[in-house]
């Protein structure tokens, strides 16, 4: 709906398009797949459309470079960069209407891109000289939320030759205190241990002897760094990727420095920020989001008096309740091992109920694990960290299964899982535990930060929006389309004092009242999906 309200200003009124997603893999499985499908249905004519992704996503040698880093473009005489620079500039705005976007049937792909342009060297070189000539960008957030970026990115909208730009941001509510940038400790003691800098020993010390917010230090220079990584060849890729992370770290630009356990961080605090960028260079803004609850809250957060539009949908095909007992909770000076046992007994229970899958999010991988060692049940299907979970294929060709993941992780945020009439498989989703940020150092700032803005009360309340955000957004995954039905459950007694910024629930006080509406929840359930 989104895509199409923009196109006819596209065609006729020399608007360029730009559309941010959260991940590089939403550029295409999203959006560059549905301008495909209006592409083919030839209504809005002949569209360009290119993805502004990494360097190291498109380099024709990245397979044959085991860990592609960095620089190594201005490292190498690469002859797919020396072809494209080669190429005057008059030349771009016919080759960017050489992408193939018409000619995939419904798929696209980054390989897609680097065959089509790889003709005319390195592609992604060719895709940033083709950028001020095509009619829809697609991008992530990053551009916008990153200030070490934002310079970049300014550029290319100002070299556009569109005279407007309309912004349509998908998964809005993601806008928040940013990392701008972040240094382990770890990595400053190897590159210590390959060659002693100053610079690498006033970045340790801050580490090592603060804890909170220091400030930046003065005259921190990276000229020795540079020096180093020019001039020695012995050094590992390895090593030279350290050195760069460190040399990031320094020419960043994040408004507040803060020292953690085995890191510095730099954090910009203040969403209003990203958007002043945004209001600077586009005349049109759409964003869009399924958890901007409560309205008002994010409106203020973000500083914005962009005129509204509310879709009332509630998860309306969907039964949501609280588990409102005093063992369930996340809360760490409140668990005992009978909060496992619990939490793993009312999961199998209801799950033996459920005739399709069942999806646990725990607040933490350490929390996931803890329930997991009480089940039962003889095969449950475990999201592991920094594993892409290899079942989603797997669960499609059955039907009762039991999954655990965490809030936050890539189930929680990108999964499907449907039949082949393209409904939901996932009909129960239980919520194990809130995942309230942790009281670090960070955290600690923020919160003061936001007081002196908003006021103390506000403070704590906008300190609620990432929970809720989260619990939303792992709900969600039950409900793909209008004809899907699921039930969701968290067990937290703290759920309650969050009513307010959750989708409709039920408080069920009595775990017999729970079986009992799920009993009726799943004979309609099962009038719905006629079995």
């Amino acid at each position: 709906m989104a895509l199409i309200s923009a196109l006819p200003l596209v065609k006729n009124e020399n608007y360029q398009l730009f559309i941010f997603v959260r991940t590089k893999a939403q550029v295409f499985r999203v959006f560059l797949n549905e301008i495909v499908k209006i592409a083919n249905s030839r209504k809005y004519g002949y569209l360009t459309a290119v993805p502004l992704i990494l360097k190291a996503d498109l380099c024709i040698k990245r397979k044959e470079i085991p860990q592609f880093y960095r620089g190594v473009c201005g490292k190498i005489r690469c002859p797919h960069l020396e072809k494209t620079l080669s190429i005057p500039e008059e030349d771009f705005p016919a080759i960017v209407e050489q992408v193939p976007i018409t000619a995939h049937g419904d798929s696209i792909e980054v390989e897609t891109y680097i065959e089509a342009f790889k003709e005319f060297g390195c592609p992604y070189y060719v895709i940033k000289r083709c950028l001020p000539y095509a009619n829809i960008i697609v991008t992530t957030q990053t551009y916008l939320r990153s200030r070490n970026l934002q310079d970049m990115f300014s550029q290319i909208l100002c070299n556009s030759s569109f005279t407007k730009k309309f912004a349509i941001i998908d998964e809005g509510h993601n806008f928040g205190a940013d990392i701008e940038a972040e240094l382990q400790l770890s990595d400053l003691i190897r590159s210590r241990s390959v060659i002693p800098l100053k610079v690498l020993d006033r970045l340790e010390e801050l580490i090592v002897t603060r804890t909170g917010r220091v400030e930046r230090p003065k005259n921190l220079s990276v000229a020795s760094i540079d020096a180093f990584i020019d001039h020695d060849r012995k050094v590992s890729i390895q090593d030279k990727i350290n050195l760069w992370k460190i040399k990031d770290f320094i020419l960043s630009k994040g408004d507040i420095w803060v020292s953690e356990q085995d890191k510095l961080i730099q954090i910009n605090p203040f969403p209003h920020q990203t958007f002043d960028f945004i209001n600077q260079y586009f005349n049109r803004i759409i964003l869009m989001s399924g958890t901007f609850i409560p309205m008002s809250s994010y409106l203020a957060l973000y500083s914005i008096n962009y005129p509204t539009l509310q879709i009332p949908s509630d998860f309306q095909f969907s039964l949501n309740g609280i588990l409102y007992n005093r063992t369930f909770t996340s809360r760490f000076k409140e668990r005992t091992e009978n909060t496992y046992k619990s939490m793993a007994n009312v999961i199998e229970r209801l799950h033996k109920t459920n005739p399709f899958h069942t999806i646990v999010f725990a607040t933490s991988h350490e929390f996931k694990q803890k329930i997991l060692y009480h089940m039962s049940l003889p095969n449950v299907y475990v999201e592991n960290p920094g594993i892409r979970p290899y079942f989603i294929d797997e669960l499609k060709e059955r039907t009762h299964e039991c999954i655990f993941g965490v809030m936050g992780g890539s189930l929680a945020e990108g999964i499907e899982i449907l039949d082949l009439n393209k409904r939901s498989l996932l009909t129960l989703i239980i919520i194990a535990g809130l995942p309230f940020p942790q009281p670090d150092a960070t955290n600690l700032i923020l919160t003061k930060l936001y007081s002196a803005r908003w006021g103390v009360r506000m403070a704590k309340h906008l300190g609620k929006l990432p929970v809720t955000r989260n619990i939303s957004q792992s709900i969600g995954r039950g409900i793909r389309s209008e004809s899907d039905f699921a039930a969701s459950l968290i067990l937290d007694y703290r759920a309650m004092k969050l009513r307010q910024f959750l989708p409709k629930t039920r408080i069920f006080r009595d775990i017999n009242s729970l079986y009992n509406a799920y009993d009726l929840f799943y004979a309609k359930m099962k009038r719905i999906f006629r079995l």
